[in-house]
């Protein structure tokens, strides 16, 4: 959500509120503490890097699918999931799937992953990009807890700390945005 809100003053002078920064600092605390298990040993900056880069890359495309909220994305985001199945199919090398594991690759692709990012870009042209993108951080905050449920991973304490802050700030964060007069902007959708 840093990255969003930055670009979108940065790029387009669009206002940031002092309650979406308050948020997005709350965000990336409650991330930090997520996080802070993980950073006990060796930290791998190709790793760090690339978290980095699909952040400011995520952001870009939430910022520009706002400011051009009137362009159709559906099929670019079919075209992107394209072009990362083939991407990865030729990374994998020789693939032997079973039909079972066939199946669960289809529903987690085009289930999960493809209307996830077709409710995202729907919604992304309704709302300012920082809370977009805020609200988009509910998603990997999520994980563990649909990990616990499903497989029985317990996630460590400062995960579920961590994950807390941040669905308790963006909570409070979009109560007190639907509470406001004009809490979503109306945009021209295509046909």
């Amino acid at each position: 959500p840093l990255f969003a809100a930055l670009m979108t003053y940065v790029l387009f002078r669009e206002k940031i509120g002092a309650a979406t920064w308050v948020a997005i600092v709350a965000v990336m605390a409650g991330v930090a503490i997520m996080v802070s298990d993980s950073i006990q040993g060796r930290v791998s900056p190709v790793g760090d890097g690339l978290a980095l880069l699909i952040s400011v890359v995520f952001s870009g495309a939430t910022v520009l699918t706002r400011r051009h909220a009137n362009v159709r994305m559906m099929p670019a985001v079919f075209l992107g999931a394209v072009i990362c199945m083939a991407v990865a199919g030729a990374l994998a090398g020789g693939m032997q799937v079973s039909a079972t594991d066939a199946v669960l690759l289809f529903v987690f692709g085009a289930l999960n992953l493809a209307l996830g990012m077709m409710f995202f870009v729907t919604g992304v042209r309704l709302l300012p990009a920082a809370l977009a993108a805020l609200i988009g951080t509910a998603e990997p905050v999520l994980g563990p807890v649909w990990v616990w449920l499903v497989h029985g991973e317990i996630p460590s304490g400062r995960t579920l700390t961590g994950g807390s802050v941040v669905i308790v700030a963006l909570l409070l964060h979009l109560g007190w945005q639907f509470r406001q007069k004009n809490p979503v902007v109306n945009v021209p959708m295509a046909d």
